[in-house]
């Protein structure tokens, strides 16, 4: 009895699995249906100033593997520092958010099981190159955003009381 088995190659050239994200590049590597569910892997290059804001993801961990750049990750009461070759996990139902501490940063997301990045590709754009893309001109839908978020279980935490 054969089984059969998906192969995926390296995918660094640009095609339908590169997009541009919330003003970052982000690679598809693999996805839910080639992982049968169990995980997704992203590469992202992302831009400061355009970090999500705080929330927690109720279904998957999501752990960055950085590869270029540095990046203060704040997870529950904890924060870390994330410099390259450092792995930093984000469990699932711990509330956490980062912020770059270069202009950009290279990573390698792992998220498990796979799921969310099909919101990471509702809210993308094809790319037109392996760059970051220009600015947006307009804002970011909030109330959209906020309820995709609940459709794929990441909840976005208030902000902190002045």
């Amino acid at each position: 009895m054969s089984q059969q088995t998906n192969v995926i190659t390296g995918r660094r050239a640009l095609d339908e699995r590169t997009a541009w994200y919330m003003g970052h590049l982000f690679t598809f590597l693999i996805t839910g249906e080639e992982s049968d569910g169990q995980f997704a892997l992203i590469e992202a290059t992302i831009q400061q100033g355009l970090e999500p804001p705080p929330h927690t993801h109720e279904r998957e961990n999501e752990l960055f593997y950085i590869l270029a750049g540095e990046i203060r990750v704040v997870i529950g009461d904890a924060v870390v520092t994330g410099t390259p070759g450092m792995a930093v996990l984000m469990p699932r139902g711990v509330s956490h958010g980062f912020q770059l501490q270069t202009p950009e940063a290279h990573a390698l997301i792992l998220c498990t099981p796979a799921g969310v990045e099909r919101y990471f590709q509702e809210f993308s754009e094809p790319a037109g190159a392996l760059t970051l893309p220009p600015p947006a001109a307009t804002p970011p839908d909030i109330p959209r955003l906020i309820a995709a978020g609940e459709r794929y279980g990441v909840v976005f935490l208030p902000p902190p009381a002045a």
